[in-house]
């Protein structure tokens, strides 16, 4: 088998990610799926607990063959880390954020008014797309709720920049456009419902109530997740919606969702092409080592020597001499005659 014929079969057995769209949705299952075959591919069934390997767990045994072979594949070991970085992070946003929306869906549930909630809609309007994590309809107002689940401090600008803050600051994206383009959309939505002017109001939500939060955007609000329910039971605002006209809007939304699938955030097939090519590397190795031993073993063995007496060279050359004489002895009488 050749290296480009070893590349193509392990790349054939992957079947994660079909499509280079996947709808949100399916994400995380397809981000797992990918892990778990490339772990499969790694270990072929030698660990009986293979669901509990990872990324990083195939990274250090490449990373240990590569050491015992020579380092042979350093370049391609390199860039499959670096693909597994991008992976192993998409796969802890999606974990993150799951959980995060887990928390405030229980959260929501306890608000003791009138209300109905809808979960992951998504909207698409020319170029525009965007999807909320939670839309509440109530008697005073449609909240929009954006949910987010950062393990490090957070830092909103006067413009709007959202920004995660470690050892440095981190840009993420500008919150405020995104939160002006999810109430523009909406809004578009419920126009379509037969509600003109309605009284819009948003909130960004954190889940970790370790963490600080400092905003300056003076455009939005912000609120850890245990004021949730209390922002919008105790909204300050005439009753504008009858429990009719909360139905009547969250099916107009609901109708004017969409569930279209959405590019990959990464290039999978290159990530795929990324783990083959190395995993071939390493292989290819293995090979060359065992044709090398073959040949060798081709070659008769090598027998034990044994040591040679000096007196017995002795004999042997004083009888050579010996028999030489006698020949030229004989040569000559015959000649004589």
């Amino acid at each position: 088998m050749t290296t480009n014929e070893r590349i193509y079969q392990i790349i054939s057995r992957m079947t994660s990610f079909p499509e280079l769209r996947v709808h949100r949705s399916d994400l995380l299952a397809e981000l797992l799926k990918l892990q778990e075959e490339v772990c499969n591919e790694t270990f072929n069934g030698i660990h009986a607990e293979n669901s509990k390997l990872r990324l990083w767990d195939v990274q250090a045994h490449l990373e240990k063959l590569n050491e015992e072979r020579g380092h042979i594949a350093d370049a391609e070991l390199q860039t499959f880390k670096e693909g597994c970085k991008i992976v192993s992070n998409e796969i802890s946003a999606e974990i993150t954020g799951n959980a995060g929306e887990y928390k405030a869906a229980r959260s929501l549930e306890i608000i003791r008014c009138k209300k109905r909630i809808l979960r992951n809609i998504e909207f698409t309007s020319d170029d525009r797309r965007t999807e909320l994590d939670f839309i509440v309809f109530t008697e005073k107002a449609i909240f929009i709720v954006e949910v987010k689940n950062p393990q490090k401090d957070i830092y909103i600008d006067e413009r709007g920049n959202y920004c995660r803050v470690s050892n440095a600051m981190h840009f993420d994206k500008n919150i405020g456009e995104s939160m002006n383009n999810k109430s523009y959309l909406l809004r578009q939505a419920l126009k379509g419902a037969g509600y003109e002017e309605p009284n819009i109001q948003s909130v960004v939500v954190f889940t970790n109530n370790n963490i600080h939060v400092e905003n300056r955007f003076k455009h939005i609000d912000i609120a850890y997740l245990s004021a949730l329910p209390h922002i919008i039971e105790k909204y300050e605002g005439d009753s504008l919606y009858s429990l009719a006209d909360i139905e009547r809007m969250a099916d107009g939304v609901q109708a004017a969702s969409c569930k279209e699938s959405y590019p990959l955030p990464f290039d999978v097939n290159q990530f795929k092409k990324d783990f083959a090519t190395l995993m071939a590397k390493l292989e290819g190795y293995e090979f060359e080592e065992e044709k090398e031993a073959d040949r060798y073993s081709e070659f008769p063995k090598e027998t034990k020597k044994t040591p040679v007496n000096r007196m017995d060279i002795i004999a042997t050359v004083g009888m050579i001499i010996s028999m030489t004489g006698m020949i030229a002895s004989i040569v000559y009488n015959t000649t004589k005659r």
